[in-house]
């Protein structure tokens, strides 16, 4: 199909390098106080309390990044799929599912004093699921890439570069958010540590929202690029080598036809 043709999917790459990193550099520029991305999440340029002049130019980017990513959750499933069927469906569905939540938050105006849809804080709600979700989807990509590595290069090479741009931002959160835990039921020993991190660019969270939106852009860079036509497939594809038999009326085998390339139906 069209949508998935390298050159297709590369021009959509350099769309959503501009959409999200393009119109928020713009916003962020804009902003009405000093906006460092070490330490200020990315919803503060969505919020119009926060960005009133200019909160729509991240809001609308963002959106649009969301609709230009769907083509890649259909390639993922499609080139996973012959390795790891099952994992390749759940893969392609969260990150859809991801995608889906990263939009809607887009539309749901960051909050802190009232509900929405009796929700409170639904914005940072739609915020974690598209984290989590997009998450899960390179997770199993990323053991969909295992499983194939032994016997095919490309997918050992997607496998690493997956695992390092999925695992070191997972990490980062995890014990970021594990401390602020500890630092609840273990205060004694929890808290010294709690207050020397505590001016670090690492236990802010908007260093973790920024890092794993590039995890995500290089994630995407590495399905396209280091791929070849039939991505990581293991075995030959049975359309291009396909076999054609003539029997005859007693069933046995006059003539066999081997087709390679596109296999066509009549």
């Amino acid at each position: 199909m069209l949508l998935y043709r390298k050159s297709t999917l590369a021009v959509l790459l350099a769309l959503i390098f501009f959409s999200f990193f393009g119109t928020l550099t713009a916003s962020a520029w804009m902003f009405p106080k000093n906006y460092d991305w070490r330490y200020r999440v990315i919803s503060n340029l969505l919020s119009p309390r926060d960005n009133p002049s200019h909160y729509w130019m991240a809001a609308s980017g963002l959106a649009l990044t969301g609709l230009l990513m769907l083509p890649f959750a259909g390639y993922l499933r499609r080139h996973l799929g012959v390795i790891a069927p099952r994992t390749a469906n759940i893969g392609a569905g969260t990150f859809t599912a991801g995608i889906i939540a990263l939009i809607c938050a887009c539309f749901v105006v960051p909050q802190h004093t009232h509900d929405v849809l009796g929700i409170r804080r639904l914005h940072e709600l739609l915020g974690r699921s598209a984290a989590g979700f997009l998450a899960m989807g390179m997770l199993c990509s990323c053991w969909c890439a295992w499983k194939g590595r032994g016997r095919n290069r490309f997918a050992a090479q997607l496998f690493w570069i997956w695992s390092l741009v999925t695992l070191l931002p997972l990490v980062g959160i995890f014990f970021s958010e594990s401390l602020l835990l500890l630092t609840r039921l273990e205060p004694s020993w929890a808290t010294p540590i709690h207050s020397a991190l505590r001016h670090s660019v690492f236990w802010h969270l908007g260093f973790w929202e920024w890092t794993g939106a590039v995890a995500v852009f290089l994630f995407l860079c590495a399905a396209v690029f280091l791929t070849p036509r039939r991505a990581t497939l293991p075995y030959v594809d049975p359309f291009d080598c396909a076999v054609t038999s003539l029997y005859d009326n007693a069933g046995n085998v006059i003539e066999t036809h081997k087709h390679r390339g596109d296999f066509k139906e009549w």
